[in-house]
């Protein structure tokens, strides 16, 4: 992770709007900005526009959208299936507590699924990437842009009806864990992949210089157990010893994906 570099935080214009939304990141915990640079070399750059925020370094650009997120729940609005919504069997009202955030599509996919009653916890151990999704969760009406895809259209505002439900923080998921009490939430969910590098994938490379790289242990598994109150889901490449080192079963399905998914029933 680059963490440890202070990163130069800019707007492009200086509206009151984009002030206000600087402002904002400058009080995120853990994040390490500067509003100025004069030293060598480029440094990271968080640039606040009016169309989104965005993260640089180099030739790398990051920034949050719910492009996968969307493609999925398309999908699932027609009618067809989703392996995480299978594997952590989200219900209306039920509560998830996703402990690896990410960029939030797996989140977004279940806060569709437990609905405007349900809640989603969310932790994200890097502080840059856990508020640029809650910037974006807290911006994302303002997204939506005009398409003249029914579908499209549809999925936009059924995730911008449920982003609300996402609470994001940020932190280690073990330290969260300990304050959490005892069957207090519907299912636990682990993505931690990112800790690998996946050379073709340049949609990939960017978050992965931002993220956490460090394997799950056995230790913080015991804990999400003694949250959950149905399940522990764990997202991982497909043959991976991840799945029985932490003693999950790995499930059926998606013969011809990269990845897998392994639960334990609490």
């Amino acid at each position: 992770m680059l963490e440890e570099s202070p990163i130069l935080i800019k707007t492009t214009h200086f509206d009151a709007e984009l002030r206000e939304r600087l402002d904002w990141f400058l009080q995120q915990p853990g994040c390490h900005w500067m509003l100025t640079w004069s030293g060598e070399g480029e440094p990271p750059e968080l640039t606040i526009t009016r169309r989104g925020v965005f993260l640089s370094y180099g030739t790398e650009q990051l920034s949050f959208h719910p492009s996968m997120a969307l493609i999925r729940l398309i999908n699932l609005l027609r009618g067809g299936s989703d392996r995480y919504l299978e594997a952590t069997q989200l219900k209306a009202g039920g509560s998830l507590l996703d402990a690896t955030l990410g960029l939030g599509t797996d989140a977004l996919i279940g806060a569709w699924a437990v609905g405007e009653k349900g809640r989603v916890l969310a932790i994200e151990k890097s502080p840059i990437l856990a508020a640029m999704v809650q910037d974006g969760l807290n911006h994302f009406k303002e997204m939506i842009p005009n398409s003249k895809s029914r579908d499209k259209q549809e999925a936009w505002f059924a995730l911008a009806r449920v982003s609300p439900q996402i609470k994001v923080s940020w932190g280690d998921n073990r330290n969260y864990f300990s304050n959490i009490p005892t069957r207090s939430v519907d299912v636990v969910y682990f993505d931690p992949m990112f800790r690998q590098t996946y050379e073709h994938s340049h949609s990939i490379q960017p978050l992965h210089r931002w993220s956490d790289h460090s394997p799950l242990d056995q230790a913080t598994v015991v804990e999400a157990c003694r949250i959950a109150r149905q399940r522990v889901v764990l997202k991982e490449r497909k043959n991976s010893p991840e799945f029985r080192r932490l003693g999950f079963d790995i499930l059926l399905g998606g013969q011809y994906s990269p990845v897998d998914y392994g639960v334990i029933l609490v």
